[in-house]
């Protein structure tokens, strides 16, 4: 049987996007068997998924033209309510994410060339929440939406075993990401303007593709003791940066009377972080594995996503407004995830546990009804059947997400004001955040 690099294709065209936020929102779990375990399964990865995991468990498909497949779909669901405090102080009506969720799918397969030597090649997507807002919503300045952004993880890997104690492996990746933004402007030229006249607000819509975003992971695996493996992998950083369409919807101020938007491109541009893996599992018997992991993501590395119109004018009765960069400040920190998993085997039947926290990759002042973020909690649940080469499972999780209080003297996310001097510009996060991520999943694998 050949290796199905038609089926990774087919499921290139066919299988949905995940709808996924641009930063400190991604769990810390790829593919249901992780959530099953609670995150925990870097040591232990030792299937086709571990192309994403750590390379070098992909050595443990060994055995000269022996093959790997797997098929997983998740699906993903963070509720948000958010009441927003004004600039006077007084609380607006609450707000709730109206994207009722999405599929995160992974697809992959390896083929051993002999008996230490596998190639692998997988396509997935992160696991995350999407925010969805009314477009005249009083978070409107921070976010209307991210509906119909995907990003999807094209990933390359080999994996060779140096002993029978040593297995190495490395990635070539490649973000495949369309980003669909909506956020709301204010046209307002002068510090006179009230801080929300609604008569200057301006829907922007960001359309942009980016099709080469590079980067790549390493992994090591060590058998330590017969009963103790331990893990490193390393996920480096990516860019993304791309040009696309910038469409501008006029204010209905009587200023913008036979007023036409001349260009309609501009740059979006962003980093998402390198990430360190660290496992060590302790398997006593076949039947029973346990594993300590350590996630840590450099989130340190994004600090603003930059909007860069090009030549992007606003022609009025009045004169000519240029519309300039628009800058929305994250300065988002370094996450730890610590994380334990426990996974048993009985005859055919397979069962699995964990849990896993993570820290806050926003700093409250930051956070904002465009990404929800805090220290968070994550429970896992999941189990299945095996024979005759086939794993079959499912997962289900849930993320207990800490509330977020952000006082109207804190607040540091801006409105966007391109036409007015910063200086002037009133914040608009303020206020009471409340999220969670509910998760569920099933898994179909088979080596041959």
């Amino acid at each position: 049987m050949r290796f199905p690099w038609d089926a990774l294709l087919l499921a290139a065209v066919l299988l949905p996007p995940a709808r996924a936020a641009a930063g400190g929102m991604v769990l810390p779990v790829r593919g249901v068997r992780t959530l099953e375990r609670g995150g925990a399964f870097v040591a232990g990865a030792d299937d086709a998924d571990a192309l994403w995991l750590d390379p070098a468990g992909l050595a443990h498909v060994h055995g000269k033209g022996t093959k790997a497949f797997l098929f997983d779909i998740a699906y993903i669901f963070q509720p948000i309510d958010y009441t927003r405090i004004d600039a006077a102080g007084a609380p607006l009506p609450a707000v709730t994410n109206q994207q009722p969720g999405s599929p995160a799918p992974t697809i992959a397969a390896a083929l051993a060339l002999d008996d230490r030597l596998v190639l692998a090649a997988g396509l997935t997507t992160p696991y995350a929440g999407t925010p969805r807002y009314a477009e005249d919503g009083p978070q409107r300045y921070a976010a209307v939406g991210l509906a119909g952004s995907s990003f999807v993880l094209v990933t390359f890997g080999a994996a060779y075993a140096l002993t029978d104690q040593l297995r190495v492996g490395a990635t070539v990746q490649d973000l495949v990401s369309t980003l669909d933004a909506r956020i709301t402007l204010s046209a307002c030229a002068t510090a006179a303007c009230a801080a929300e006249d609604k008569s200057y607000d301006s829907l922007a819509h960001i359309h942009q593709a980016d099709y080469l975003a590079p980067s790549g992971s390493i992994g090591i695996q060590y058998d330590a003791l017969r009963e103790l493996t331990l893990g490193l992998a390393l996920q480096a950083p990516t860019r993304i940066a791309s040009t696309g369409t910038f469409e501008l919807q006029l204010p209905t101020n009587m200023m913008f009377t036979g007023a036409r938007v001349v260009g309609d491109r501009a740059s979006t541009s962003f980093t998402l972080p390198p990430i360190a893996r660290l496992g060590i599992e302790y398997h006593p018997m076949a039947a029973l594995r346990v594993e300590a992991a350590l996630e840590v993501e450099l989130w340190s590395m994004h600090d603003t996503i930059e909007i860069e119109p090009r030549d992007v004018h606003v022609d009025t009765q009045a004169g000519s407004f240029p519309i300039g960069t628009l800058t929305i400040p994250r300065h988002y920190k370094t996450t730890f995830s610590p994380a334990l998993g426990v996974e048993y085997h009985t005859g055919p039947a397979m069962f699995g546990a964990g849990i896993a926290y993570e820290t806050a990759a926003a700093p409250p002042a930051y956070v904002s009804a465009l990404t929800v973020d805090a220290a968070k909690l994550l429970v896992g649940l999941g189990g299945g059947y095996e024979s005759d080469g086939w794993q079959l499972g499912a997962a289900a999780g849930y993320a207990k997400v800490d509330d977020v209080e952000v006082p109207l003297a804190t607040a540091s996310v801006p409105q966007l004001a391109p036409l007015r001097d910063p200086a002037s510009v009133e914040m608009v996060n303020a206020g009471s955040y409340r999220t969670s991520y509910w998760l569920a999943g099933i898994r179909a694998a088979r080596r041959f």
